[in-house]
């Protein structure tokens, strides 16, 4: 990382085992490139990063526990590029809080403005994000969203880059008129418009239903034309 940012002048013999000790799990959720410094935010900010077990509701989350550390915690089964800029923008989060405390709006312009400043560090590291995903992330941090899962084209873009979704299909993918099933849910759908983020969908019995973009679906083969 650019020595601009550097956040220490020099670690402690305990810093330096911490920061050692958080190195080798942070290897496991992020790019190598964003360790080090990553794990440096963690000592100088006292945080407590929890790796939580998927929430379909969010990807993370953050609690300020003043005198007892402060609490971040990111869903275990995220890609290490969605991985770190979910940790960012929960480190975002406390910056926020120790600059403006409890009287913000946890997703207004103290907090969007903290996470622009706390990207730039990763954002202009050389070789961290891929070409177009560096673009699409210059762009959503223009105004970032509550959650970057309301930005479908960071989605589709940090999603080349997700070993496990790379050859799944999501209901972007598919043509208006397109049967499919989605996981945990019995009945069979129809894909009928996009409305931005979400798509309008139709069920056998009539029933319409706005279904994220990103679901992951199956097609339903052999089907017929209307």
């Amino acid at each position: 990382m650019n020595e601009k940012y550097k956040l220490f002048n020099q670690l402690t013999d305990d810093q330096l085992r911490r920061k050692q000790e958080f190195c080798n799990v942070l290897v496991r959720f992020i790019p190598r490139e964003a360790v080090e410094y990553c794990a440096e935010l963690i000592i100088f900010y006292d945080l407590h990063l929890h790796v939580e077990n998927e929430r379909k509701s969010k990807y993370g989350d953050y609690s300020p526990h003043s005198g007892k550390g402060n609490r971040i915690s990111i869903n275990f089964n995220l890609s290490k590029f969605d991985f770190l800029i979910t940790f960012i923008h929960e480190l975002s989060h406390h910056t926020a809080f120790i600059k403006y405390g409890q009287k913000h709006d946890p997703h207004g312009e103290e907090w969007k403005n903290e996470f622009k400043k706390n990207m730039i560090p990763f954002y202009e590291h050389e070789i961290l994000f891929p070409k177009d995903l560096k673009t699409v992330i210059a762009k959503h941090m223009q105004n970032p969203k509550y959650s970057h899962a309301a930005d479908l084209k960071l989605l589709q873009t940090l999603k080349k880059y997700d070993e496990k979704k790379a050859n799944t299909i999501t209901l972007s993918d598919l043509k208006n008129g397109t049967l499919f099933k989605m996981k945990d849910y019995p009945d069979v759908l129809r894909r009928i418009e996009k409305l931005r983020t979400y798509i309008l969908c139709e069920a056998e019995n009539g029933k319409k239903f706005r279904v994220h973009a990103m679901v992951e679906v199956t097609v339903i083969e052999n089907q017929k034309d209307d």
